[in-house]
């Protein structure tokens, strides 16, 4: 495993995620869970799970509780993460992701998490001082602490950029706009947060296409639009392009945005052109879809898998 040019992902509210799925889930009635899955979760964290699996080395940083360690320990351990999080006293939350078996909708139940004291935050800055070098790529993804600003984005962002090394952000809301304008070099939101940040309605293909492609030649080198089912557009220096996978059974759609990023970032991690980038990612949240314990196949699996993708340049699909 590469351990010289590996990625560092920041989780700083992170999850231990418990995953129950129920046939024809009833609010307001007794439900009988099918099967149920409990790991380690928070977007960065996920995003180093996916990596792990293809072989691609990641450093793990954030907060994280020490009451309740074990679930994050085995899993660093198994992946060979490595793990930079500041521990704190305290447990790191619960999240809760009821899958109705028969709809295939998800519905979460948010615990809150912990809340790090201005010496730990501190101690967060530290260790991320010392990760940091040129061309490195960084993560930051989820939602922030209760009671934190977003500005403390844009510091996070500003120490990362200073030492030369680049950083992608998948978040949403206020974040997502202090991300964008204090130079984020990849984002990845869904045309619902694209519309926030931009104040209006993005209503057809057409003008979310237009939405993407000005914020990617303005503000942000690499923009990845999420379309669910429909698949993803993927704008870079290079070119623009939407991909799209083969009808999926689909078994749970949590934490497959997590992986489209995982993949896009293991696509720049290999040196992988822009439509290589665009399926792997695509591969990837694929992989994630029919197997909600965020874990790749095979690697013949996933060779298998990339032609199947269908990717097309954007000028052709609005010709």
């Amino acid at each position: 495993m590469n351990t010289q040019n590996d990625i560092v992902t920041i989780t700083l509210n992170p999850a231990i995620d418990q995953t129950v799925f129920i046939d024809r889930f009833e609010p307001g009635q007794v439900n009988r869970t099918e099967r149920h899955y409990r790991q380690a979760g928070g977007k960065g964290v996920n995003v180093s799970s996916m990596l792990a699996g293809f072989g691609i080395a990641s450093t793990a940083t954030g907060f994280l509780g020490k009451e309740n360690p074990r679930v994050f320990n085995e899993l660093f351990k198994s992946k060979a993460i490595s793990d930079a999080f500041v521990w704190i006293p305290g447990e790191t939350r619960t999240g809760i992701k009821i899958v109705d078996a028969a709809t295939r909708q998800t519905t979460d139940i948010n615990f809150p998490g912990l809340q790090p004291s201005a010496h730990e935050f501190n101690q967060f800055e530290k260790k991320l001082a010392q990760l940091i070098r040129p061309d490195r790529w960084f993560v930051l993804a989820g939602s922030l602490p209760a009671g934190v600003s977003p500005d403390f984005f844009a510091e996070i962002i500003a120490l990362i950029k200073r030492g030369g090394a680049k950083i992608a952000v998948d978040t949403s809301g206020e974040a997502l706009k202090v991300a964008i304008e204090n130079g984020a070099d990849l984002i990845k939101p869904n045309e619902h947060e694209l519309a926030e940040y931009l104040g209006h309605d993005l209503p057809d293909f057409a003008s979310r296409v237009v939405a993407a492609t000005q914020l990617q030649k303005e503000k942000v080198p690499h923009v990845i639009l999420s379309l669910g089912s429909e698949g993803a557009l993927f704008f870079s220096p290079e070119k623009a392009l939407m991909a799209s996978a083969p009808p999926v059974k689909v078994v749970s759609t949590v934490g497959a945005g997590d992986s489209l990023l995982a993949g896009y970032l293991a696509g720049l991690a290999t040196g992988r052109n822009a439509t290589d980038r665009a399926r792997l990612a695509s591969v990837f949240a694929w992989c994630a879809l029919e197997d909600v314990r965020r874990q790749l196949p095979a690697a013949e699996i996933i060779e298998k898998r990339l032609p199947q993708i269908s990717v097309q340049p954007l000028s052709v699909l609005q010709a």
